[in-house]
Protein backbone atom coordinates (compact mmCIF):
# COMPACT_ATOMS: atom_id res chain seq x y z
CA UNK A 1 0.00 0.00 0.00
CA UNK A 2 1.76 3.54 -0.71
CA UNK A 3 0.14 7.01 -0.28
CA UNK A 4 2.08 9.52 -2.49
CA UNK A 5 2.45 13.54 -2.85
CA UNK A 6 3.11 15.90 0.47
CA UNK A 7 -0.62 16.44 0.82
CA UNK A 8 -1.17 12.33 1.24
CA UNK A 9 2.07 12.44 3.75
CA UNK A 10 0.54 14.71 5.66
CA UNK A 11 -2.80 13.09 5.86
CA UNK A 12 -0.92 9.67 6.60
CA UNK A 13 0.81 11.45 9.93
CA UNK A 14 -2.48 12.90 10.59
CA UNK A 15 -4.44 9.38 10.35
CA UNK A 16 -1.72 7.64 12.31
CA UNK A 17 -2.05 9.96 15.35
CA UNK A 18 -5.92 9.83 15.50
CA UNK A 19 -5.55 6.65 15.23
CA UNK A 20 -4.16 5.85 18.56
CA UNK A 21 -7.78 6.77 19.79
CA UNK A 22 -8.76 3.26 18.49
CA UNK A 23 -6.52 1.57 20.64
CA UNK A 24 -8.36 3.57 23.86
CA UNK A 25 -11.92 2.58 22.87
CA UNK A 26 -13.27 0.32 25.34
CA UNK A 27 -16.40 -0.81 23.20
CA UNK A 28 -17.29 -1.86 19.84
CA UNK A 29 -20.09 1.52 19.92
CA UNK A 30 -17.48 3.76 20.79
CA UNK A 31 -14.47 2.61 18.56
CA UNK A 32 -17.04 3.23 15.64
CA UNK A 33 -18.03 6.51 16.11
CA UNK A 34 -13.68 7.24 16.58
CA UNK A 35 -13.32 5.33 13.62
CA UNK A 36 -16.38 7.69 11.50
CA UNK A 37 -14.93 10.96 13.65
CA UNK A 38 -11.23 10.34 12.23
CA UNK A 39 -12.72 9.56 8.60
CA UNK A 40 -14.55 12.67 8.92
CA UNK A 41 -11.92 14.99 10.56
CA UNK A 42 -9.21 13.75 9.42
CA UNK A 43 -9.53 12.35 5.70
CA UNK A 44 -12.22 15.03 5.03
CA UNK A 45 -15.01 12.23 4.09
CA UNK A 46 -18.20 13.59 5.16
CA UNK A 47 -20.45 10.58 4.08
CA UNK A 48 -18.78 8.41 6.47
CA UNK A 49 -20.17 4.98 7.84
CA UNK A 50 -19.21 1.55 9.98
CA UNK A 51 -21.30 -1.13 9.36
CA UNK A 52 -20.37 -4.12 11.25
CA UNK A 53 -21.80 -8.08 10.81
CA UNK A 54 -25.17 -8.56 12.49
CA UNK A 55 -24.81 -11.47 15.38
CA UNK A 56 -27.51 -13.73 13.22
CA UNK A 57 -24.51 -13.56 10.54
CA UNK A 58 -27.73 -12.24 7.94
CA UNK A 59 -25.81 -8.48 7.10
CA UNK A 60 -24.16 -5.89 7.73
CA UNK A 61 -25.76 -3.56 10.08
CA UNK A 62 -25.17 0.28 10.97
CA UNK A 63 -23.51 0.78 14.12
CA UNK A 64 -21.87 4.62 13.67
CA UNK A 65 -22.49 7.54 11.12
CA UNK A 66 -22.55 11.60 11.27
CA UNK A 67 -25.93 13.30 10.59
CA UNK A 68 -25.07 13.97 6.95
CA UNK A 69 -25.78 10.35 6.68
CA UNK A 70 -29.07 9.83 8.47
CA UNK A 71 -30.32 13.01 6.62
CA UNK A 72 -28.96 11.57 3.10
CA UNK A 73 -30.98 8.36 4.04
CA UNK A 74 -33.65 10.19 5.50
CA UNK A 75 -32.86 7.98 8.84
CA UNK A 76 -31.29 4.72 9.73
CA UNK A 77 -28.52 3.40 6.56
CA UNK A 78 -29.73 0.42 5.35
CA UNK A 79 -28.02 -3.40 6.42
CA UNK A 80 -26.12 -4.64 3.42
CA UNK A 81 -27.42 -8.27 2.62
CA UNK A 82 -25.37 -11.07 1.13
CA UNK A 83 -26.72 -10.33 -1.92
CA UNK A 84 -24.93 -6.76 -2.41
CA UNK A 85 -21.83 -5.68 -3.50
CA UNK A 86 -20.79 -3.97 -0.54
CA UNK A 87 -21.63 -6.68 1.40
CA UNK A 88 -18.90 -8.50 -0.97
CA UNK A 89 -16.40 -6.18 0.17
CA UNK A 90 -16.73 -7.67 3.44
CA UNK A 91 -16.99 -11.59 2.18
CA UNK A 92 -13.90 -11.01 -0.09
CA UNK A 93 -12.07 -8.74 1.67
CA UNK A 94 -11.76 -6.78 -1.76
CA UNK A 95 -12.37 -2.83 -1.75
CA UNK A 96 -14.81 -0.69 -3.62
CA UNK A 97 -14.91 2.56 -5.35
CA UNK A 98 -18.08 4.23 -5.85
CA UNK A 99 -17.85 6.57 -8.61
CA UNK A 100 -20.97 8.21 -9.74
CA UNK A 101 -23.83 6.64 -6.99
CA UNK A 102 -23.98 3.68 -4.99
CA UNK A 103 -26.88 0.97 -5.35
CA UNK A 104 -29.29 2.45 -3.13
CA UNK A 105 -30.23 6.20 -2.82
CA UNK A 106 -28.28 7.90 -0.10
CA UNK A 107 -25.05 6.25 -1.01
CA UNK A 108 -22.18 8.50 -2.05
CA UNK A 109 -21.97 9.58 -5.46
CA UNK A 110 -18.06 9.05 -5.01
CA UNK A 111 -15.88 7.16 -2.70
CA UNK A 112 -14.55 3.69 -1.30
CA UNK A 113 -15.68 0.91 0.75
CA UNK A 114 -12.93 -1.33 2.36
CA UNK A 115 -12.84 -4.37 4.35
CA UNK A 116 -12.83 -4.50 8.19
CA UNK A 117 -10.97 -7.71 8.58
CA UNK A 118 -13.41 -10.49 10.41
CA UNK A 119 -15.71 -7.78 11.03
CA UNK A 120 -17.70 -5.19 8.20
CA UNK A 121 -17.12 -2.77 6.50
CA UNK A 122 -16.10 1.01 6.44
CA UNK A 123 -17.98 3.46 4.05
CA UNK A 124 -16.23 6.52 3.08
CA UNK A 125 -17.73 8.86 0.36
CA UNK A 126 -18.23 12.51 -0.76
CA UNK A 127 -19.67 14.57 -3.12
CA UNK A 128 -17.11 16.51 -4.16
CA UNK A 129 -16.22 15.51 -7.52
CA UNK A 130 -12.13 16.84 -7.16
CA UNK A 131 -11.00 14.43 -4.56
CA UNK A 132 -7.82 11.83 -5.73
CA UNK A 133 -9.21 8.51 -4.79
CA UNK A 134 -6.30 6.80 -5.26
CA UNK A 135 -4.95 8.61 -2.12
CA UNK A 136 -8.44 8.16 -0.91
CA UNK A 137 -8.57 4.38 -1.34
CA UNK A 138 -5.04 4.10 0.76
CA UNK A 139 -6.19 5.66 3.63
CA UNK A 140 -9.29 4.38 4.28
CA UNK A 141 -7.54 1.23 3.73
CA UNK A 142 -5.13 1.66 6.65
CA UNK A 143 -7.83 3.00 8.82
CA UNK A 144 -10.22 0.01 7.98
CA UNK A 145 -7.46 -2.46 9.00
CA UNK A 146 -6.77 -0.66 12.71
CA UNK A 147 -10.20 -0.50 13.18
CA UNK A 148 -10.31 -4.35 12.52
CA UNK A 149 -6.71 -5.07 15.00
CA UNK A 150 -8.86 -2.75 17.81
CA UNK A 151 -11.96 -4.76 17.25
CA UNK A 152 -10.43 -7.87 17.65
CA UNK A 153 -8.67 -6.12 20.96
CA UNK A 154 -11.95 -5.36 22.08
CA UNK A 155 -13.81 -8.52 21.53
CA UNK A 156 -11.46 -10.93 22.99
CA UNK A 157 -11.40 -8.49 26.23
CA UNK A 158 -14.90 -8.70 25.77
CA UNK A 159 -15.45 -12.71 25.65
CA UNK A 160 -12.37 -13.35 27.95
CA UNK A 161 -14.48 -10.98 30.87
CA UNK A 162 -17.72 -12.76 29.88
CA UNK A 163 -16.02 -16.22 30.56
CA UNK A 164 -14.96 -15.30 33.93
CA UNK A 165 -18.18 -14.27 34.53
CA UNK A 166 -19.54 -17.25 33.25
CA UNK A 167 -17.14 -19.82 35.42
CA UNK A 168 -19.41 -19.33 38.83
CA UNK A 169 -22.25 -20.32 36.58
CA UNK A 170 -20.31 -23.40 35.83
CA UNK A 171 -19.18 -24.00 39.00
CA UNK A 172 -22.51 -23.69 41.02
CA UNK A 173 -23.85 -26.67 38.30
CA UNK A 174 -25.56 -29.16 40.60
CA UNK A 175 -23.78 -32.15 38.59
CA UNK A 176 -22.07 -32.86 34.87
CA UNK A 177 -25.46 -32.09 33.22
CA UNK A 178 -26.07 -29.04 34.74
CA UNK A 179 -22.01 -28.04 34.19
CA UNK A 180 -22.89 -29.01 30.33
CA UNK A 181 -25.94 -26.75 30.09
CA UNK A 182 -24.11 -24.09 31.13
CA UNK A 183 -20.90 -24.51 29.31
CA UNK A 184 -23.20 -24.66 25.72
CA UNK A 185 -24.85 -21.37 27.19
CA UNK A 186 -21.54 -19.75 27.25
CA UNK A 187 -20.40 -20.77 24.34
CA UNK A 188 -23.33 -19.83 22.63
CA UNK A 189 -23.72 -16.16 24.65
CA UNK A 190 -19.99 -15.26 25.19
CA UNK A 191 -17.79 -16.74 22.55
CA UNK A 192 -20.76 -16.36 19.58
CA UNK A 193 -20.55 -20.38 19.09
CA UNK A 194 -23.72 -21.22 17.91
CA UNK A 195 -22.85 -24.78 16.62
CA UNK A 196 -21.61 -26.13 19.82
CA UNK A 197 -22.24 -29.36 22.34
CA UNK A 198 -21.02 -31.13 25.48
CA UNK A 199 -19.82 -34.77 24.70
CA UNK A 200 -19.56 -37.12 27.84
CA UNK A 201 -18.13 -40.64 28.17
CA UNK A 202 -20.73 -43.19 28.49
CA UNK A 203 -20.57 -45.08 31.69
CA UNK A 204 -19.54 -48.41 29.45
CA UNK A 205 -16.94 -46.16 28.28
CA UNK A 206 -17.16 -46.45 24.62
CA UNK A 207 -19.35 -44.00 23.37
CA UNK A 208 -19.16 -40.34 24.22
CA UNK A 209 -22.72 -38.74 24.29
CA UNK A 210 -24.02 -35.55 23.39
CA UNK A 211 -25.45 -34.60 26.57
CA UNK A 212 -25.98 -30.75 26.26
CA UNK A 213 -26.50 -29.20 22.54
CA UNK A 214 -27.29 -25.86 20.80
CA UNK A 215 -30.93 -25.20 19.80
CA UNK A 216 -29.18 -24.35 16.45
CA UNK A 217 -27.19 -27.60 16.65
CA UNK A 218 -30.13 -29.50 16.61
CA UNK A 219 -32.34 -28.18 13.93
CA UNK A 220 -29.37 -28.61 11.64
CA UNK A 221 -28.62 -32.26 12.72
CA UNK A 222 -31.99 -33.54 14.07
CA UNK A 223 -31.41 -36.22 16.26
CA UNK A 224 -27.23 -35.36 17.40
CA UNK A 225 -25.36 -38.54 16.88
CA UNK A 226 -22.81 -40.26 19.78
CA UNK A 227 -19.54 -40.09 18.94
CA UNK A 228 -17.72 -43.54 18.38
CA UNK A 229 -13.75 -44.49 18.35
CA UNK A 230 -13.38 -43.88 14.97
CA UNK A 231 -14.39 -39.65 15.21
CA UNK A 232 -12.62 -36.98 15.36
CA UNK A 233 -13.77 -36.05 18.92
CA UNK A 234 -12.73 -39.78 20.38
CA UNK A 235 -9.86 -39.30 18.86
CA UNK A 236 -9.23 -35.23 20.85
CA UNK A 237 -11.13 -37.01 23.91
CA UNK A 238 -8.10 -40.56 23.60
CA UNK A 239 -5.32 -38.01 23.05
CA UNK A 240 -5.96 -35.18 25.11
CA UNK A 241 -4.90 -32.65 22.26
CA UNK A 242 -6.96 -29.81 20.68
CA UNK A 243 -8.03 -30.06 17.07
CA UNK A 244 -8.89 -27.41 14.79
CA UNK A 245 -10.26 -28.23 11.35
CA UNK A 246 -10.15 -25.21 8.66
CA UNK A 247 -12.08 -27.89 6.60
CA UNK A 248 -14.10 -30.18 8.00
CA UNK A 249 -14.42 -32.16 4.82
CA UNK A 250 -10.58 -32.82 4.44
CA UNK A 251 -9.96 -33.87 8.00
CA UNK A 252 -8.73 -37.19 7.89
CA UNK A 253 -11.19 -38.50 10.29
CA UNK A 254 -14.79 -36.91 8.84
CA UNK A 255 -17.25 -39.32 9.63
CA UNK A 256 -19.80 -37.74 7.29
CA UNK A 257 -17.83 -36.06 3.53
CA UNK A 258 -21.03 -33.90 2.95
CA UNK A 259 -21.39 -32.73 6.46
CA UNK A 260 -22.57 -29.16 6.10
CA UNK A 261 -20.16 -27.83 9.21
CA UNK A 262 -17.15 -26.43 7.37
CA UNK A 263 -15.22 -25.40 10.36
CA UNK A 264 -15.19 -26.86 14.00
CA UNK A 265 -13.19 -26.37 16.95
CA UNK A 266 -12.61 -29.85 19.44
CA UNK A 267 -11.16 -29.71 22.89
CA UNK A 268 -10.66 -32.03 25.31
CA UNK A 269 -12.70 -32.07 28.39
CA UNK A 270 -9.99 -34.26 30.43
CA UNK A 271 -11.08 -37.95 31.18
CA UNK A 272 -14.75 -36.49 30.78
CA UNK A 273 -15.09 -36.00 27.30
CA UNK A 274 -14.99 -33.28 24.36
CA UNK A 275 -16.04 -29.72 23.48
CA UNK A 276 -17.54 -29.27 20.07
CA UNK A 277 -17.61 -26.08 18.11
CA UNK A 278 -18.49 -25.54 14.96
CA UNK A 279 -19.84 -23.02 11.33
CA UNK A 280 -21.07 -23.52 8.14
CA UNK A 281 -17.96 -21.74 6.51
CA UNK A 282 -14.98 -22.94 6.28
CA UNK A 283 -11.86 -20.63 8.14
CA UNK A 284 -14.52 -19.67 10.66
CA UNK A 285 -11.85 -19.51 13.95
CA UNK A 286 -8.64 -18.02 14.07
CA UNK A 287 -5.66 -18.76 16.39
CA UNK A 288 -7.27 -16.03 19.05
CA UNK A 289 -10.95 -18.33 18.73
CA UNK A 290 -8.43 -21.37 19.51
CA UNK A 291 -6.95 -19.65 22.38
CA UNK A 292 -10.05 -18.49 23.87
CA UNK A 293 -11.55 -21.95 23.66
CA UNK A 294 -9.01 -23.65 25.16
CA UNK A 295 -9.25 -21.20 28.36
CA UNK A 296 -13.15 -22.32 28.03
CA UNK A 297 -12.71 -25.79 28.15
CA UNK A 298 -9.83 -25.64 31.01
CA UNK A 299 -12.64 -23.86 33.03
CA UNK A 300 -15.21 -26.71 32.07
CA UNK A 301 -13.00 -29.62 32.74
CA UNK A 302 -12.57 -27.75 36.30
CA UNK A 303 -16.27 -27.48 36.83
CA UNK A 304 -16.69 -31.45 35.58
CA UNK A 305 -13.93 -32.17 38.01
CA UNK A 306 -15.93 -30.33 41.26
CA UNK A 307 -19.05 -31.65 40.10
CA UNK A 308 -17.99 -35.60 39.83
CA UNK A 309 -16.00 -34.74 43.74
CA UNK A 310 -19.50 -33.54 44.84
CA UNK A 311 -21.97 -36.36 43.26
CA UNK A 312 -19.40 -38.93 44.80
CA UNK A 313 -19.37 -36.89 48.25
CA UNK A 314 -23.41 -36.73 48.17
CA UNK A 315 -23.42 -40.19 47.36
CA UNK A 316 -21.15 -41.13 50.64
CA UNK A 317 -23.22 -38.74 52.68
CA UNK A 318 -26.43 -41.11 51.48
CA UNK A 319 -24.95 -43.94 52.36
CA UNK A 320 -23.37 -42.38 55.96
CA UNK A 321 -27.06 -41.65 56.49
CA UNK A 322 -28.00 -45.50 55.77
CA UNK A 323 -25.90 -46.77 57.84
CA UNK A 324 -26.74 -43.84 60.64
CA UNK A 325 -30.16 -45.10 60.31
CA UNK A 326 -29.31 -48.85 61.02
CA UNK A 327 -27.11 -48.13 63.35
CA UNK A 328 -29.89 -46.41 65.56
CA UNK A 329 -31.95 -49.55 64.80
CA UNK A 330 -29.40 -51.47 66.36
CA UNK A 331 -29.02 -49.07 69.35
CA UNK A 332 -32.91 -49.35 69.88
CA UNK A 333 -32.74 -52.88 69.80
CA UNK A 334 -29.48 -53.33 72.25
CA UNK A 335 -31.33 -50.50 74.51
CA UNK A 336 -34.78 -52.08 74.58
CA UNK A 337 -34.87 -55.52 73.28
CA UNK A 338 -31.57 -56.72 74.91
CA UNK A 339 -31.35 -54.49 78.44
CA UNK A 340 -35.42 -54.97 79.18
CA UNK A 341 -34.73 -59.15 79.47
CA UNK A 342 -31.54 -58.58 81.19
CA UNK A 343 -33.25 -55.96 84.06
CA UNK A 344 -35.82 -59.44 84.49
CA UNK A 345 -32.99 -61.93 85.11
CA UNK A 346 -31.46 -59.63 87.52
CA UNK A 347 -34.44 -59.33 88.91
CA UNK A 348 -34.93 -62.88 89.22
CA UNK A 349 -31.67 -63.68 90.69
CA UNK A 350 -32.24 -61.23 93.83
CA UNK A 351 -35.17 -62.92 94.46
CA UNK A 352 -33.37 -66.69 93.78
CA UNK A 353 -30.59 -65.00 96.18
CA UNK A 354 -33.30 -64.46 98.61
CA UNK A 355 -34.42 -68.29 98.81
CA UNK A 356 -31.21 -70.39 98.58
CA UNK A 357 -27.59 -70.09 98.82
CA UNK A 358 -25.76 -71.46 96.23
CA UNK A 359 -22.05 -70.95 94.66
CA UNK A 360 -23.72 -70.67 90.86
CA UNK A 361 -25.19 -67.43 92.16
CA UNK A 362 -21.88 -65.23 92.05
CA UNK A 363 -21.11 -66.78 88.32
CA UNK A 364 -24.23 -65.99 87.23
CA UNK A 365 -23.97 -62.28 88.83
CA UNK A 366 -20.97 -61.82 87.21
CA UNK A 367 -22.12 -62.85 83.96
CA UNK A 368 -25.21 -60.28 84.18
CA UNK A 369 -22.25 -57.72 84.77
CA UNK A 370 -20.69 -58.87 81.77
CA UNK A 371 -23.81 -58.34 79.56
CA UNK A 372 -24.38 -54.82 81.20
CA UNK A 373 -20.71 -53.80 79.70
CA UNK A 374 -21.00 -55.36 76.21
CA UNK A 375 -24.05 -53.94 75.97
CA UNK A 376 -22.75 -50.32 77.19
CA UNK A 377 -19.56 -51.11 74.55
CA UNK A 378 -22.05 -51.76 71.68
CA UNK A 379 -23.98 -48.91 71.99
CA UNK A 380 -20.73 -46.80 72.21
CA UNK A 381 -19.42 -48.34 68.97
CA UNK A 382 -22.79 -47.75 67.34
CA UNK A 383 -22.42 -43.99 68.28
CA UNK A 384 -18.70 -43.88 67.21
CA UNK A 385 -19.73 -44.53 63.91
CA UNK A 386 -21.60 -41.34 62.93
CA UNK A 387 -19.72 -38.34 62.47
CA UNK A 388 -18.47 -35.89 65.04
CA UNK A 389 -20.20 -32.69 65.64
CA UNK A 390 -18.94 -29.64 66.52
CA UNK A 391 -15.54 -29.46 67.44
CA UNK A 392 -13.37 -26.99 69.28
CA UNK A 393 -9.81 -26.72 70.98
CA UNK A 394 -9.74 -29.42 73.88
CA UNK A 395 -7.03 -29.05 76.19
CA UNK A 396 -5.73 -32.49 77.06
CA UNK A 397 -4.03 -32.63 80.47
CA UNK A 398 -7.75 -31.32 81.90
CA UNK A 399 -9.97 -33.77 79.91
CA UNK A 400 -7.58 -36.61 80.80
CA UNK A 401 -7.28 -36.26 84.58
CA UNK A 402 -11.15 -35.73 84.70
CA UNK A 403 -11.51 -38.96 82.53
CA UNK A 404 -9.12 -41.26 85.07
CA UNK A 405 -10.64 -40.20 87.87
CA UNK A 406 -14.19 -42.01 86.52
CA UNK A 407 -12.08 -45.47 85.36
CA UNK A 408 -11.89 -47.76 87.96
CA UNK A 409 -8.59 -48.94 88.91
CA UNK A 410 -5.32 -47.69 87.79
CA UNK A 411 -2.64 -46.46 90.10
CA UNK A 412 -1.21 -43.13 88.82
CA UNK A 413 -1.29 -40.93 85.98
CA UNK A 414 0.88 -38.94 84.35
CA UNK A 415 0.25 -35.91 82.18
CA UNK A 416 3.05 -34.27 80.35
CA UNK A 417 3.44 -30.34 80.94
CA UNK A 418 3.59 -29.55 77.28
CA UNK A 419 0.78 -31.62 75.64
CA UNK A 420 -1.45 -29.12 74.46
CA UNK A 421 -4.90 -29.26 73.02
CA UNK A 422 -6.71 -30.71 70.43
CA UNK A 423 -9.68 -29.65 67.73
CA UNK A 424 -12.14 -32.19 68.94
CA UNK A 425 -15.36 -32.76 69.76
CA UNK A 426 -15.09 -32.84 73.46
CA UNK A 427 -17.57 -35.68 74.48
CA UNK A 428 -15.66 -37.91 71.36
CA UNK A 429 -12.95 -37.21 72.75
CA UNK A 430 -13.50 -38.27 76.76
CA UNK A 431 -15.11 -41.61 75.10
CA UNK A 432 -11.48 -42.44 73.74
CA UNK A 433 -9.40 -41.81 76.26
CA UNK A 434 -11.98 -43.75 78.71
CA UNK A 435 -11.33 -47.08 76.47
CA UNK A 436 -7.75 -46.21 76.41
CA UNK A 437 -7.59 -46.00 79.84
CA UNK A 438 -9.65 -49.40 80.47
CA UNK A 439 -7.99 -51.39 78.44
CA UNK A 440 -4.61 -50.02 80.10
CA UNK A 441 -6.35 -51.07 83.51
CA UNK A 442 -7.73 -54.59 82.13
CA UNK A 443 -4.75 -55.59 80.69
CA UNK A 444 -1.82 -53.81 83.44
CA UNK A 445 -4.00 -54.40 86.40
CA UNK A 446 -5.43 -52.03 88.88
CA UNK A 447 -1.63 -50.65 89.94
CA UNK A 448 -0.90 -50.10 86.50
CA UNK A 449 0.95 -46.36 85.83
CA UNK A 450 -0.15 -44.21 82.70
CA UNK A 451 1.43 -42.08 81.16
CA UNK A 452 0.43 -39.10 78.32
CA UNK A 453 2.00 -36.95 76.12
CA UNK A 454 2.80 -34.83 72.97
CA UNK A 455 4.41 -36.56 69.87
CA UNK A 456 6.87 -34.11 69.97
CA UNK A 457 9.35 -36.41 68.52
CA UNK A 458 7.74 -36.61 65.56
CA UNK A 459 8.79 -33.70 62.54
CA UNK A 460 5.99 -35.09 60.05
CA UNK A 461 3.35 -35.69 62.43
CA UNK A 462 1.20 -34.24 65.24
CA UNK A 463 -0.55 -35.37 68.14
CA UNK A 464 -0.33 -37.50 71.17
CA UNK A 465 0.11 -40.65 73.00
CA UNK A 466 -1.32 -42.65 75.56
CA UNK A 467 1.51 -45.59 77.17
CA UNK A 468 1.15 -47.89 80.27
CA UNK A 469 4.10 -49.73 81.74
CA UNK A 470 1.71 -53.13 81.21
CA UNK A 471 3.05 -56.60 79.61
CA UNK A 472 2.79 -54.50 76.17
CA UNK A 473 1.62 -55.66 72.55
CA UNK A 474 3.60 -58.44 70.79
CA UNK A 475 4.52 -57.07 67.39
CA UNK A 476 2.23 -59.37 65.10
CA UNK A 477 -1.01 -58.08 67.12
CA UNK A 478 -0.44 -54.48 66.28
CA UNK A 479 -2.96 -54.47 63.62
CA UNK A 480 -5.12 -56.42 65.03
CA UNK A 481 -6.10 -55.18 68.67
CA UNK A 482 -8.63 -52.28 66.88
CA UNK A 483 -10.27 -55.21 65.14
CA UNK A 484 -13.85 -55.34 66.67
CA UNK A 485 -14.25 -58.60 69.06
CA UNK A 486 -10.10 -58.92 69.29
CA UNK A 487 -9.25 -59.52 73.36
CA UNK A 488 -7.09 -61.19 75.34
CA UNK A 489 -8.17 -60.07 78.41
CA UNK A 490 -10.38 -63.13 79.73
CA UNK A 491 -13.67 -60.86 80.36
CA UNK A 492 -13.03 -58.45 77.77
CA UNK A 493 -15.44 -57.38 74.99
CA UNK A 494 -13.34 -56.82 72.16
CA UNK A 495 -14.72 -53.63 71.51
CA UNK A 496 -12.90 -50.87 73.09
CA UNK A 497 -9.55 -50.51 70.99
CA UNK A 498 -12.42 -50.89 68.29
CA UNK A 499 -14.12 -47.98 69.39
CA UNK A 500 -10.94 -45.82 69.92
CA UNK A 501 -10.27 -46.47 66.07
CA UNK A 502 -13.86 -45.27 65.26
CA UNK A 503 -13.32 -42.30 66.91
CA UNK A 504 -9.78 -41.38 65.66
CA UNK A 505 -11.30 -41.66 61.86
CA UNK A 506 -14.33 -39.79 62.74
CA UNK A 507 -12.00 -37.16 63.55
CA UNK A 508 -9.95 -37.75 60.32
CA UNK A 509 -7.16 -38.95 62.64
CA UNK A 510 -5.50 -42.42 62.59
CA UNK A 511 -4.23 -44.40 65.61
CA UNK A 512 -1.55 -47.26 65.81
CA UNK A 513 -0.24 -49.20 68.66
CA UNK A 514 3.66 -48.47 68.62
CA UNK A 515 6.68 -49.68 70.42
CA UNK A 516 6.08 -49.50 73.68
CA UNK A 517 9.36 -49.77 75.73
CA UNK A 518 8.18 -52.25 78.28
CA UNK A 519 4.57 -51.89 77.69
CA UNK A 520 1.75 -50.85 75.47
CA UNK A 521 2.10 -47.34 73.79
CA UNK A 522 -0.95 -45.86 71.61
CA UNK A 523 -0.01 -43.06 68.98
CA UNK A 524 -3.14 -40.90 67.95
CA UNK A 525 -2.14 -38.45 64.83
CA UNK A 526 -4.21 -35.56 64.70
CA UNK A 527 -2.22 -33.55 61.80
CA UNK A 528 0.05 -34.62 58.78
Amino acid sequence: MTVEGAAGDERLRSLYAATRELMTATSRGSLCEVVVDVSERVLGYELTGVHLRADDGTGLEPVAYPEAVRRRFDGEPPTYTPDNRVYDVFAEEDPLRLNGGGERPGDPRRGVVVPIPGHGVLIAGTEDPGRADEVALDLVELLGENAGVALDRIDRESRLNGLHGAARELMEARDTAGVAAAATNTAHEVLGLRLNAVYLRSTDGDRLVPVSVTSEARELFGDVPELGTDSVGWHVYETGEPTYHADVRRADRVANPETPVRSELAMPLGDHGVFLAGSLRPDRFDDADVALARVFADNVEAALDRAEREAVLRQRERELARQNERLDDFASVVSHDLRNPLNVARGRLELLTDDCDSPHIDHMETAHERMETLIDDLLALARTGESVGEVEPVPLASTVESVWNTVDGGDELSVAADVGSVEADPSRLRELFENLFRNAVDHAGDDVHVTVGRLDDREDAAGFYVADDGPGIPSGDREAVFDRGHTTAEDGTGFGLAIVSEIARAHDWSVRAAEGGDGARFEVVTDR
